[in-house]
């Protein structure tokens, strides 16, 4: 029974630990993620094409 409390409680420890982890550091908005310089897009609509 000891092992099983003792399994409970660190999987509770590290799922908390990775979920501070995961939203806390490495989750980024997508436009801040994939801005490159080689692609500047303005606001929709005003990249379209028109002849």
């Amino acid at each position: 029974m000891k092992a099983f409390l003792s399994s409970v409680v660190v999987a509770l420890v590290v799922a908390f630990g990775a979920a501070y982890l995961l939203d806390g550091q490495f989750q980024t908005n997508s436009y801040a993620a994939f801005t490159t310089e080689g692609a500047r897009i303005s606001g929709p609509g005003d990249n379209l094409v028109t002849y």
